[in-house]
């Protein structure tokens, strides 16, 4: 009796396992295996079914690969609805649970408990992170997992601002709020302050935002309404790039709270007119460019102005044809030509000050120290300077070179003579840097989205790599540190929640407001699945045998 107890308990307990892990292992390895390396991946992934397949006893096999597809589809499907309404996600995960289980047990013929909780397995691992997500686990560690209300149309990610508090770093962002009735006739009221005010109103009214926080809150991580104090601190800029200038930001306070809507910055006919006049298309976007950052920056310190604080951002910016901060105690103010700040860094040695800033298709290294513009790198009507820059050294402590965001991607240092060297060309169009991490520990890693080397697809892929110097003035190359099979990630960002505490990454997901905050960790998570994996085929085959030999009785 009691034999017959623990033998029907292991035999839920190994329900339970593979349900999890087979989910894991098709994000894992099999998609890896097909995502990355093509047909021979597709080969491997066969061998791999087919020696899984040939470990199960043939009176059992169809039990067995029916729970497979089960736990498969299922998890899958709840994956998909990971951030749906709570009544579309109660309704179809319903219908979804009862329709899988009907079939499983109808076709399958598994057994009722069994299968119970293999359901409730996959339902409370997915909770705990979707699925599609599980890919990230393979090299980090969920510090969080959370969704801001964004409307795709307005902005293709979470866009994030690192804000510096007493505790820590806290990230700042926007967050989709419909005004009340009540709300909604104040501003209609008072939206005299330009000939389109009151349309504006009335066609935002359903997709306005407010900002918040996302900080560390005692032991939890939670989103905060932001602080006047905080946004004082803010780069508006970073929060509404993605369809910058064609898309002008405006803000207002309204019952004390700090509000966000976006409109067009051109007419439907001032929008063509630019686009066709192909002689004077740059000039008339860096026209357009540079009076939308002005109205836009115009219009954030007013809106700040009513919450009783004055716009003070760190670093620099460019105001009104000027490069504005404080160096080394003092203020600095001092025109050029450049439109934008990509940040700060030490180009041409590492002792230098300096700035790396983007002009008319340009780049443009200013030295703090000599208060000037010491060398330009001009790009060509062919290969124009994009506005997609990232810095960071390529080893550790040294000087920083610039990763240009272009088709194809590429990378320039500066001599100390002020020379421009482009020392690495990605080798596919759809390769994109998005941030560099210098540690103590290890090479710099080089964090991209970049595709597979030998699928001809430009699917992109969240990766690390550290550069290696080529030789006799040759490009160099970069070698892979990692990857993770997760696409459309975006935003990447360098955050450190608590003073004194590691580095995380938030990154958000293309296509919608989801977010992670991640930590890099060193646990094995592939060779675990992957071991447990091979256990699972080996104690098959032995079971077989042993069946076998026993004429088919378990």
């Amino acid at each position: 009796m009691k034999n017959n107890l623990l033998r029907h308990v292991l035999h839920v307990i190994g329900y339970i396992v593979w349900a999890v892990l087979v989910n894991a292992l098709a994000v894992w390895i099999i998609g890896p295996l097909v995502e990355d390396l093509a047909i021979f991946g597709v080969v491997a992934a066969v061998i791999l079914i087919i020696l899984w397949l040939t470990s199960l006893y043939p009176r059992y096999r169809r039990r067995f690969v029916t729970f497979t597809l089960f736990s498969l589809m299922l998890g899958q499907g709840l994956s998909a609805l990971a951030f749906s309404s709570v009544s579309k996600t109660l309704v179809v995960s319903v219908v979804m649970c009862v329709g899988l289980f009907i079939a499983a047990i109808w076709f399958g013929k598994i057994r009722f408990f069994p299968l119970l909780f293999g359901t409730i397995a996959v339902i409370l691992a997915n909770a705990w992170l979707p699925f599609a997500d599980w890919p990230f686990l393979t090299q980090f560690r969920i510090v969080q997992h959370s969704r801001l209300h964004i409307d795709p149309h307005d902005l293709d990610a979470a866009p994030f601002d690192v804000i510096h508090t007493p505790t820590g770093d806290a990230l700042l962002t926007v967050s989709q709020y419909i005004p009340s009735k009540a709300l909604l006739q104040q501003l209609v009221q008072t939206a005299t302050d330009t000939p389109d005010a009151l349309q504006n109103v009335l066609q935002t009214a359903q997709g306005e935002y407010r900002f918040v926080e996302i900080k560390r809150v005692g032991n939890r991580i939670e989103q905060v309404p932001a602080s006047a104090a905080d946004l004082a601190q803010a780069h508006p800029l970073n929060l509404i790039k993605s369809f910058f200038p064609f898309q002008l930001a405006h803000w207002y306070v309204a019952n004390g709270e700090l509000s966000e809507y976006l409109s067009p910055y051109l007419t439907s006919n001032q929008a063509v007119e630019t686009a066709v006049n192909s002689a004077s298309y740059a000039t008339s976007m860096q026209a357009l460019s540079n009076q939308g950052v002005q109205d836009e920056l115009s219009n954030w310190q007013s809106a700040l102005a009513q919450l009783g604080v004055k716009a003070n951002p760190s670093g620099w910016r460019i105001e009104a044809g000027k490069l504005t901060g404080s160096y080394q105690g003092k203020a600095l103010s001092v025109p050029v030509t450049a439109t934008s700040v990509v940040g700060e860094g030490h180009f041409t040695s590492t002792s230098a000050n300096q700035l790396l800033l983007v002009g008319n298709n340009d780049l443009q290294v200013f030295d703090l120290d000599a208060q000037k513009v010491i060398t330009t790198y001009r790009g060509t009507s062919a290969n124009p300077v994009p506005n997609d820059v990232v810095i960071g050294p390529l080893s550790h402590g040294g000087r920083d070179a610039i990763m240009v965001n272009a088709a194809p991607a590429y990378i320039l240092t500066v001599s100390s003579s002020g020379t421009w060297q482009q020392v690495y060309t990605a080798t596919s169009n759809s390769f994109r840097f998005e941030t560099v991490l210098d540690t103590s520990n290890g090479p710099t890693q080089i964090i991209t989205d970049d595709p597979s080397k030998i699928r001809n697809a430009p699917t992109r892929y969240f990766s690390s790599y550290h550069f290696v110097p080529g030789s006799a003035g040759k490009e160099g190359q970069l070698e892979r540190n990692w990857r993770v099979f997760r696409t459309n990630v975006v935003n990447v960002t360098p955050i450190t929640l608590t003073n004194g505490g590691g580095e995380d990454l938030a990154v958000a997901i293309y296509g919608s407001g989801e977010y992670l905050i991640l930590h890099k960790t060193n646990v094995p998570v592939l060779p675990i699945s992957a071991g447990l994996f091979c256990v699972i085929v080996i104690a098959g085959w032995v079971n077989r045998i042993r069946l076998r030999k026993g004429g088919g009785q378990a």
